[in-house]
C-alpha cells in the first residue's frame, strides 16, 4: 500500500482549519501551531517538504521533552496522520500506550479507513480502532511480528485480553476483513466465542428522586441551567444522550413546544411536544447561551474546546447531579441512559399503554418495550397469590411426621 503524503504547509493549515472548525480556541490553536512549526524545522533539515507518517514517526524520536509535552507532540502527529488517511476527526486521541505498535500501524489505518468507507459512525470506528489496539499489541507482545504467523492459538491468547466480551464481535469482525483483504490465510473469525449478554433488568429511579435530582441543581450559573435543561430531555422526554449531544436550537419549535430530530442510534424521525418544564428550562438556558455561540448545537462545553457537548460531559454531569442529590446508586447504574427507563418504568407503572410508551421513546418495534415492562414490579406484586397451605402427605413430610423412603 502507497503511504500517503502531502507538502506539509498546506497539511498543516488543513489540521489547523479542523481545529478552528471544531470550536478549539485561538490560543489552542496557536500551540499546534508551534508544535508543526517545529515539525516544519524538522522537515528542512531533511531537504524536503513533504509530510509523510513516517517523518512523523522520525520526529518525534527526536524529541527529548517531558512525558506529558511528548503525549501532546504525539496527538499532534496524530491529527496530521489522520487527516493524511481521511480519517474522521477524534476528539480523543489516549496516551501513548493506547497506541498500536509501529508494525501494525498500517494495516490497522487501512482497516479503520475501510470503516468510514462503509459509513461506519465516528464512535463506532473509535470503538473499533480500541478493540483492535488490544489485539494486535498483544500479538505483538507473543512474537507475532508478521499476520502471516497468526495462529487459533494466539487468536484465543489475545482474546483472553478483555475484561468486556462485547469486544469479541469487533475482533470477529476485524479478523473477517484481514482474511477477505488476504492479510491472514485462514479465516479465524469462527474461532472467536460468541458472547451473548445477560438480560438484566434496566436499573430505574423513582420519580421522586427524579424530583430530587432536578431540585439539587443550582441554576443561578449557565452550567446549572444547561445541565438541568439536560437532566430533564432525559427524564422528561427520554431522549438518549447521543441525541442531546446532537440536538440543534433549528430542531426546536418553541411556537409550537415539539422537537423534531432524526435519532443517532436508529436513523428514524422523532418528533414530540415538550413539557411545560422542559419548555422552561431550554428558554432559560437559551437566553444565556446562545449569544455565545457561532453554531446551532444547543449544548457545549464550557471548557476547551467550547465545541458541541459530548456524551462523555453528558454522563460527568449525569452522575454528579446524583452525588449532589445525595440519592444512594450503590451496585446501581446512574448514567443518562438510567432516566430513559426511569419514564418508561414510571409510565408503565402509571398505566400508559405500551404504544405511548414506545411511541415516546421513538421505537418502532412494540417487542422493545417489553424489556421495561418486567419493571413494572409494583403491580406484578398486586397480582402476587399466597401460596396453598399444605395438606396429606406433604404436609406431614414438611412437619417430618413422614420419611420418605429411598429403597
Amino acid at each position: 500500500m502507497t503511504e500517503n503524503t502531502l507538502p506539509f504547509h498546506g497539511l498543516m493549515e488543513q489540521v489547523l482549519i479542523q481545529l478552528k472548525d471544531q470550536g478549539y480556541m485561538d490560543s489552542t490553536i496557536t500551540v499546534y501551531r508551534r508544535f508543526y512549526n517545529r515539525v516544519n524545522s524538522y522537515l528542512n533539515q531533511l531537504n524536503t517538504d513533504i509530510y509523510t507518517k513516517a517523518t512523523g514517526d522520525s520526529f518525534l524520536s527526536t524529541l527529548n521533552v517531558s512525558d506529558t509535552t511528548f503525549v501532546s507532540y504525539k496527538c499532534a502527529i496524530r491529527r496530521l496522520n489522520d487527516y493524511l488517511d481521511g480519517l474522521p476527526y477524534r476528539c480523543h486521541h489516549g496516551n501513548p500506550c493506547d497506541c498500536v505498535v509501529d508494525i501494525y500501524a498500517s494495516v490497522l489505518d487501512e482497516y479503520l479507513k475501510y470503516c468510514k468507507g462503509i459509513n461506519n459512525k465516528p464512535a463506532t470506528i473509535h470503538a473499533k480502532e480500541k478493540s483492535c489496539v488490544i489485539f494486535l499489541n498483544c500479538l505483538e507482545s507473543h512474537g507475532c511480528s508478521t499476520l502471516s504467523g497468526l495462529s487459533p492459538e494466539l487468536v484465543s491468547q489475545a482474546l483472553l485480553r478483555f475484561n468486556n466480551k462485547d469486544n469479541y464481535a469487533l475482533i470477529r469482525l476485524f479478523l473477517k476483513y484481514l482474511f477477505e483483504e488476504g492479510h491472514i490465510k485462514s479465516d479465524f473469525s469462527g474461532i472467536v466465542p460468541r458472547y451473548k449478554r445477560k438480560q438484566v433488568l434496566p436499573t430505574t429511579y423513582s420519580p421522586e428522586e427524579i424530583r430530587k435530582i432536578e431540585y439539587s441543581i443550582d441554576t443561578e450559573s449557565i452550567t446549572g441551567k444547561r445541565n438541568l435543561a439536560i437532566i430533564r430531555l432525559a427524564t422528561r422526554m427520554g431522549l438518549r444522550s447521543g441525541d442531546i449531544a446532537k440536538l440543534k436550537w433549528s430542531e426546536i419549535d418553541f411556537s409550537t413546544g415539539y422537537i423534531s430530530i432524526i435519532q443517532e442510534k436508529t436513523g428514524n424521525p422523532w418528533m414530540m411536544q415538550m413539557p411545560q418544564e422542559v419548555y422552561e428550562s431550554l428558554f432559560n438556558y437559551k437566553k444565556e447561551d446562545q449569544p455565545l455561540r457561532n453554531d446551532d448545537y444547543v449544548f457545549h462545553s464550557l471548557s476547551a474546546p467550547y465545541g458541541r457537548i459530548t456524551t462523555s460531559i453528558i454522563r460527568h454531569a449525569v452522575t454528579n447531579s446524583f452525588v449532589v442529590a445525595g440519592i444512594d446508586i450503590t451496585e446501581k447504574k446512574h448514567g443518562p441512559h438510567t432516566f430513559r427507563a426511569s419514564l418508561a418504568s414510571s409510565m408503565v407503572n402509571e398505566g400508559t399503554s405500551y404504544d405511548t410508551v414506545r411511541r415516546i421513546l421513538g421505537h418502532l418495534d412494540p417487542d422493545m418495550i417489553k424489556h421495561y415492562a418486567r419493571t413494572d414490579i409494583e403491580n406484578l406484586r398486586m397480582c402476587a397469590i399466597d401460596p396453598p397451605l399444605p395438606t396429606g402427605f406433604f404436609s406431614d413430610y414438611l412437619t417430618r411426621k413422614k420419611v420418605i423412603s429411598l429403597v
